[in-house]
């Protein structure tokens, strides 16, 4: 077998690589496994039926690294290599995003995520269709972030804004421009800065939080969650007594809740649903009031408005339209 394989040659400071491996290319196709960004093996889709193909290039300043690519039908693998979780050796971004054309040109944009590697991790990705791909390769020092902070995010996959995909596209454009006026040392600084600020604007724009605070996010909601089923039936239960109970302030758990139902739309939605409940049930109370007092509502006319909003029937009717049914069942 002599020659061994290709590799995605790392250019020298300044200048661009360029790596154009598919099935069709008789100049770079051997079958056998390839070197792509981030130290990935590229190699074709075991059971790929998309056309197999690896276009991209990357570019290097004198520390900092980015590399934009379209591919297909291939897996990337890289396995671990030493001690990972130290971030000693700066950190690696892998980013993709679904969608047709080139990453030069791309068309019908759709979801996309960013991950956060140690340089030490397994990578291990599959691009069964036409997808992009960008890397960057940071050093730990350029990039303003602390290594605890990175190690929090590691085991998250973040999904991608449309400012953060506006960011890495507008950075493709590097590829397509570096020459002469980035091999001076000046120039040169500027990549490596530009290149840095890139990768940290990607991280504190994140959209999930990182580890410990979503740690808590989750564990607010679940016992948010937990009280208002048990609790319910209390007129006296409301968002503040629930804070109090998990000691935390008011501001505090309606953040658990940003973007979600909030706790006071929870609280009312569980007692709609026992409401519900209770007005199905044959055995249950016949006065819609004491239906309204039972589930923890002080007010049976918002009690009555409510259920409406919530189930399309007045309470009465909902009652009626139940026991209807149970009645003909039986």
């Amino acid at each position: 077998m002599g020659e061994g394989p290709a590799r995605f040659e790392l250019p020298p400071a300044g200048a661009v690589a360029w790596l154009d491996v598919s099935a069709d290319n008789p100049d770079t196709w051997t079958g056998r496994l390839r070197t792509g960004p981030l130290g990935m093996q590229i190699s074709p889709l075991r059971s790929g039926r998309a056309p197999y193909f690896f276009k991209g290039a990357r570019l290097r300043g004198t520390r900092c690294i980015w590399s934009a690519s379209t591919l297909s039908g291939a897996e990337l693998y890289r396995p671990v290599r030493g001690a990972a979780g130290a971030f000693d050796g700066g950190v690696h971004l892998l980013a993709r995003v679904e969608g047709g054309g080139s990453v030069f040109d791309p068309v019908g944009l759709t979801s996309g995520v960013l991950r956060v590697f140690d340089p030490a991790d397994e990578i291990a990705e599959q691009f069964a269709n036409n997808s992009h791909l960008y890397t960057l390769n940071i050093p730990l020092a350029a990039i303003g972030i602390d290594a605890a902070t990175l190690r929090d995010m590691r085991d998250f996959a973040y999904d991608l804004t449309p400012f953060q995909s506006q960011l890495l596209r507008a950075a493709v454009a590097l590829l397509l421009v570096g020459g002469e006026e980035l091999k001076t040392s000046s120039s040169l600084v500027g990549v490596d800065r530009y290149l840095a600020s890139l990768a940290a604007l990607l991280l504190r724009t994140a959209v999930r939080r990182a580890g410990p605070e979503l740690a808590q996010v989750e564990h607010v909601r679940l016992r948010t969650d937990a009280i208002i089923y048990e609790q319910a039936a209390d007129p006296n239960l409301t968002p503040a007594t629930i804070a109090a109970q998990l000691n935390i302030s008011l501001r505090q758990l309606y953040r658990a809740f940003n973007g979600t139902e909030s706790p006071a739309a929870r609280i009312r939605r569980r007692r709609l649903e026992r409401a519900a409940e209770i007005l199905a049930a044959r055995s249950g109370p016949g006065h819609v009031e004491r239906v309204a007092m039972e589930c923890g509502f002080a007010s049976a006319e918002y009690f009555s408005r409510a259920f409406r909003r919530e189930f399309g029937l007045s309470p009465r009717a909902y009652r009626s339209a139940h026991r209807d049914t149970g009645t003909r069942t039986a």
